[in-house]
Order: C-alpha cells, then sequence, then structure tokens
C-alpha cells in the first residue's frame, strides 16, 4: 500500500515539473543538459530534390512579397505562400528537360529566403520551357524534452515538415518540460532553440468577466433566453483564414458560437460575418456601396447586437491616427445601437512584428496593440485580447510561428480557438484579486 502511494506521489511531483525544477542548458552544439541528463540532438540535416519538374518558370518580379516574386518549390509550398528560410540558396541549380544547364542571374533567379524561382526576361529559358530544378531545403522540427514520474527525461522527436506544426505526443505519465524548434538551416543549438515550459500561469486579460458591464444589452438577453445576432467583422482571418472554407466549424467566431450557446442554451443566437480577405477596416468603412464589400449593408443594416471586430490587417494604426478612426468605427456602431468588442490580433512573421532576434516574449510589441486596449479604456469597451494569449505561447513550449498555416499570419484552427478563448473570457465570472 505504501508503495503504491510512494508511486502516487512521485507521478503527482512529476506531473507538476517544469524547467525551472530541471534547468536547461547547452552545453555542446547539439547537446542539452537537463539537471544531470545529457541529452544529444540530432543535427539538421537537409533534403535534396532532384529534377523537379515545371512546366515553365513565371519571369522573376524583383517587387513584391517573395512568395511571389517566382514559381514557388514545391515542398515548400504552405497555405497561399512558402516557408522562410527552409532553402539553400545556394543549392539551387536549373536545367532543361534536354540537360541544358541554366545559369544563375542571366537565365533565372532564385528569391533565396522564401524559395520562389523565376526566369528572367531575354535568357535562356523561355516562356513555355519547362524545366527541372535541383535544390537542397531543410525542414522544420518541433521536438520536445520530456520527464516521466521516475524523474527519467528523454528526446520526443518531432516530425520534419514545414507550415504548420504540432508538438509530437508524450507517452503517458509524462510531462513536456521544453520545445526545441529547429526552424530552417541551424548550424548548431543555442538557446534560441529551446523554450522552456517554466510553469507561468496564462495571463488574464483586464477584460475578463466585464460582459455585465461593458456589452450589458447582449449578456442581458442571451441570460433571457431571447434573440441575439453577431457580426462577425474581420479581414482574411475573420474570413477563415488558416482554417479553410470548408472547416467553418474551425473559425474562432464560429467556435465562440458554439461556446456561447453551450453558456446560454435558451438564447437564439444568429452569427453573420462580414469579412474582406487582405482587407482593412478603413477600407471596408470607405468601399462603395453595392460592391461585394459594403459596411452599411454588411455590419449596420443587420441591426446587431453585437459587433466583434479583428482586423490584423489594421496593425500598421497607432496612436491619434488609430484614436481617430476607430472613433468612426465606434460611432457607426454604436449609433447603430450595437454594442463592440475589439479583438487584439494573433502574432504574425517575426520581422513584421519587428522581433527577428527572438520570438520568445510576453508582450505584443506592436504599437497597434497598446494603442487599441487604450482606445478601448478610454471608450468603455470589450476588448477579447487574443495577443495576450498568442504571447504565453512561447512558455508553453510552442513556436508561435507553427501555428501559421500560410507560414506568414493565417492561424490554424489551434490559434483560431485563441480567438474564442479571448472572446468568452468576457463572459466568465470575474475574479476579484485582493
Amino acid at each position: 500500500m505504501r508503495t503504491g502511494i510512494l508511486a502516487m506521489a512521485v507521478f503527482a511531483l512529476a506531473a507538476n515539473v517544469t524547467a525551472q525544477d530541471l534547468p536547461l542548458e547547452v552545453t555542446a552544439p547539439w547537446q542539452i543538459t537537463v539537471g544531470k541528463t545529457v541529452i544529444d540532438v540530432p543535427p539538421q540535416s537537409a533534403v535534396h530534390v532532384r529534377g523537379e519538374k515545371h512546366a515553365k518558370l513565371r519571369v522573376f518580379a524583383e517587387k513584391g512579397g517573395g512568395w511571389r516574386r517566382g514559381e514557388r518549390l514545391k515542398p515548400l509550398i504552405t497555405q497561399e505562400c512558402t516557408a522562410a528560410g527552409a532553402l539553400d540558396p545556394t543549392s539551387v541549380k536549373v536545367r532543361s528537360v534536354e540537360g541544358v544547364v541554366f545559369e544563375l542571374g542571366k537565365d533565372y533567379k532564385v528569391e533565396g529566403h522564401w524559395g520562389t524561382v523565376g526566369r528572367v526576361e531575354g535568357g535562356g529559358i523561355g516562356a513555355k520551357t519547362p524545366v527541372l530544378v535541383e535544390y537542397d531545403y531543410f525542414p522544420n522540427r518541433l521536438h520536445a524534452l520530456a520527464v516521466n514520474a521516475a524523474g527519467a527525461v528523454r528526446l520526443v522527436m518531432g516530425k520534419p515538415t514545414l507550415g504548420i506544426q504540432f508538438p509530437p505526443d508524450l507517452d503517458e505519465g509524462e510531462t513536456r518540460l521544453a520545445g526545441i524548434w529547429l526552424s530552417g538551416r541551424v548550424e548548431h543549438l543555442s538557446k534560441r532553440n529551446l523554450l522552456p515550459v517554466d510553469g507561468t500561469p496564462q495571463p488574464v486579460s483586464e477584460w475578463v468577466g466585464r460582459a455585465a458591464e461593458l456589452i450589458p444589452e447582449t449578456l442581458a438577453k442571451l441570460q433571457a433566453g431571447e434573440k441575439v445576432r453577431i457580426v462577425a467583422w474581420g479581414d482574411s482571418v475573420t474570413n477563415g483564414g488558416g482554417v479553410g472554407g470548408r472547416n467553418r466549424e474551425g473559425w474562432y467566431q464560429h467556435q465562440f458560437l458554439k461556446r456561447l450557446k453551450l453558456c446560454f442554451p435558451k438564447a437564439q443566437i444568429e452569427l453573420l460575418t462580414a469579412s474582406w480577405p487582405g482587407g482593412n477596416s478603413r477600407g471596408y468603412m470607405n468601399a462603395p456601396p453595392g460592391g461585394k464589400y459594403d459596411f452599411k449593408r454588411d455590419v449596420l443594416a443587420p441591426k446587431p447586437d453585437l459587433v466583434t471586430i479583428e482586423f490584423v490587417n489594421d496593425a500598421g494604426w497607432r496612436g491619434e491616427r488609430l484614436m481617430e478612426h476607430y472613433g468612426k468605427i465606434r460611432d457607426a456602431i454604436r449609433g447603430n445601437g450595437s454594442e463592440i468588442i475589439l479583438i487584439t490580433p494573433h502574432f504574425v512573421r517575426p520581422d513584421w512584428m519587428g522581433v527577428n532576434k527572438s520570438t520568445k516574449f510576453d508582450n505584443d510589441p506592436r504599437p497597434y496593440v497598446k494603442s487599441l486596449r487604450d482606445f478601448a479604456r478610454d471608450n468603455d469597451i470589450a476588448v477579447a485580447d487574443a495577443a495576450l494569449l498568442w504571447g504565453h505561447l512561447w512558455r508553453e513550449g510552442i513556436p508561435y510561428m507553427t501555428m501559421e498555416g500560410n507560414s506568414i499570419n493565417h492561424p490554424d484552427v489551434r490559434g483560431h480557438k485563441l480567438f474564442a478563448d479571448a472572446l468568452m473570457a468576457i463572459f466568465s465570472e470575474r475574479k476579484e484579486t485582493k
């Protein structure tokens, strides 16, 4: 009996172990020491692609997104785009089907970071010339360090892939200590590759539990079991970006709707979506009436009780310019008799966020997010603070880029769930802190 109790105690202890209890340190180019355990991590290895056929090459576009500058190399394709940093650009060679070797710079050009290849006008590759391409690339891998109930630590290998990536499954009784993120070509391990699970609690937004204060009419109708109409207004993310049109149940607003119905089973909730892929809120508001995107028709005319607003494409706005523009949004929607929930955006590719040197940060560095929160405070508007949840992912051993379906800015179902979590938090019970 005592043995069983002891085993249960050891298991309970292991289940609560974090990287703070077992410190992690890179002690050699491909070696990690966990406490007293030395873990060897296999070095990154290249995948060699030979003879990839393209029926033709488009002309290399010098400007625009790198994933659009030429033909995309096939294994590097993610949703709409390509995986950045995976290609070894020095390895690219292009030849004709007959074996003629073409010259880099003269006949073709390579966008090395994004893995696209295009022909040079006037070069040796014609508009309809089929070509064969050879190259090397480095797939991403997300490994895990796990500890079991006996205290044994092991490396759990992740599958090589590009785009969306899931942490590897652990055995029963194991606890994840850290993620090891190998993105693109990695010469040796460093602290940047380690994402320790440190046990830090998920942050609590200041808007948690404030539905009665900030969206009282919507909440009252939900509680009374009345009809409630919600318009989800946004850009490509609100249009299912990262999830796809065939899985609408995975879109954040549909996840939110499902959970809201569980909380208020008697309410008759209707959800409408007004979304402009690639658009922003100002463009939507200024679009000509009667067109594909019409703010008055899509957002105001349905007379919704609640409008949720998600525009990661507004991330360039800040300060007074944001206050003025979002003031117009506030006046239009509140003047229509609707309540508002603003949604802070998910994280996007590191260079767009100014965090190339590290993707491990808690607070969203974009001025837009701070300005949006300030605007909400000043105007008593509810906020679904999804950015706060994205900032916690690295502390869970998850690199946020593994949740981008297109390797840029379209979150997968897990990312959409964070939006739904943030929306539902507004309706949760508010716990006062002493």
